[in-house]
């Protein structure tokens, strides 16, 4: 068999004469984000062991639903390809224990006869992928990232072939911190209460990407942890709202399948839904009686300080930890982001630069003051240029993004696009009317 089958969150496994050549992302066993996700559905025995036989494993990111520590016991006789972030920092970790090769961007590499493959490191700490079957069928995964500074010359690459994938995560969108309240105390409802049209968004995709086939990917989880179970309501479901269909813009293709590339033809696989398993916080050591104690300070202080940006947007990151409050002062500014937290959790995330971690387990509770969004002045440079990329002190920014001007072929004109989104989640609260109208707006200019 020449083909590829998808399973999981955002694993695609392809194959070459029946052997298992490449499998992406493979989260198999963990529950990530502190305990706070978890599998949805089972993945089948047989598509387990698909994973585990591959030859190579790429990984896109950092993100635990994507480098999932718990399975990487089963990959010790694969070779992982990592694309090439600045910073390096996940070749630099794996490559102590593993094979790696560092994969160059925007370049073929040959992995079989049949298969070939071509990587994308993009600014925001993220990378897509490009898998070529046969010389016929092209697969864009773009698992839940946006291909940054790389999207006309990813079009361009996909012309031309017979069966054109698009894998992309489309949901209601709540991976990323929406556990968020205002000054008052009012949760801020988020943008995935108002459940966006899937269909809708997929037609819109493959015809930007002009790809006739589409697989939903990189949405399946649910929230496991007892203190975030509460966020399962902003969910998409992975079958009801991802249904089939065929029109003008393409196919959208079921969630798991097997692909027969010889044959252009596909069958679904079948999965189980998981048992309803609850996490407590309490059982992995997250006890909120805990407090700070004087290391725990000295470090909350040194880590939030090493971010040049913030004490440009921020006067105060504040926590409450073991119902006792601690501000790290940063400047005279008055905004202000004050989080509510576990200890364990949150020093383990300050200590192993991880702190993303925190904001997508969604079990945090974020107060917001002054200021609309955690984008774009905090995100992105604390978990993605800062945690993941290394670049913390303003000559490593500028460091960083000279990298991606060199080496991000779309670079001037993405940036354009994300700078103004930005400029919209500063100042536009998400849960409007107005944010909704700008993210269409947004969608139909890319």
């Amino acid at each position: 068999m020449i083909g590829f089958e998808t399973i999981g969150n955002a694993t695609l496994t392809a194959f070459d004469d029946g052997k298992s050549i490449l499998s992406t992302d493979p989260w198999i066993d963990g529950h990530p984000y502190f305990g706070s996700w978890g599998h949805k559905y089972r993945i089948p025995k047989e598509q387990v062991n698909n994973i585990k036989n591959a030859q190579y494993i790429w990984l896109s990111h950092g993100h635990p639903d994507h480098i999932d520590g718990k399975s990487f016991h089963y990959f010790e006789g694969s070779t992982l390809l990592i694309p090439d972030h600045y910073g390096d920092r996940i070749f630099n970790y794996f490559s102590k224990k593993y094979e790696c090769i560092k994969v160059k961007s925007n370049t073929w590499m040959q992995l079989s006869q049949n298969i070939r493959i071509k990587s994308y490191a993009d600014w925001f700490q993220d990378a897509s992928l490009l898998v070529e079957i046969l010389g016929k069928d092209i697969i864009f995964n773009q698992n839940d990232g946006n291909s940054m500074g790389w999207g006309k010359t990813i079009r361009n690459s996909l012309k031309g072939y017979q069966n054109r994938f698009l894998l992309k995560a489309v949901a209601y969108g709540d991976a990323d911190m929406i556990n968020i309240y205002d000054a008052d105390g009012k949760f801020v409802r988020p943008q995935a209460a108002n459940k966006p049209d899937i269909p809708r968004q997929y037609k819109r995709l493959m015809k930007k990407w002009d790809c006739n086939l589409a697989i939903p990917f990189s949405a399946e989880h649910k929230y496991v942890r007892d203190d975030a179970i509460h966020m399962n309501k902003y969910l998409s479901h992975l079958f009801e709202d991802h249904k089939p269909f065929k029109n003008e813009a393409g196919e959208l293709l079921p969630v798991y399948l097997r692909w027969d590339s010889e044959k252009s033809t596909y069958i679904t696989i079948e999965v189980e839904e998981n048992d309803s398993e609850i996490i407590t916080a309490d059982s992995i050591g997250d006890n909120r009686s805990d407090e700070l104690d004087a290391k725990d300070k000295l470090d909350l202080e040194r880590y939030f300080k090493t971010f040049a940006k913030l004490p440009k947007q921020f006067g105060v990151i504040g926590f409450r930890v073991g119902n006792k409050d601690f501000e790290v002062k940063l400047s005279n500014k008055k905004p202000q982001i004050l989080f509510e937290a576990p200890r364990k959790s949150l020093m383990s995330s300050v200590r192993n630069e991880i702190f993303d971690d925190m904001l997508i387990g969604n079990f945090m509770k974020t107060t917001l003051v002054g200021v609309q969004s955690l984008y774009p002045h905090f995100t992105p440079y604390v978990g993605k240029y800062g945690d993941n990329g290394l670049a913390r002190s303003e000559s490593e920014l500028q460091a960083y993004f000279d990298y991606y001007k060199m080496n991000s072929a779309d670079y001037w004109r993405d940036m354009m696009m994300f700078k103004t989104e930005q400029i919209v989640r500063e100042f536009v609260s998400p849960g409007s009317s107005l944010y909704a109208v700008g993210k269409i707006i947004k969608q139909s200019l890319k």
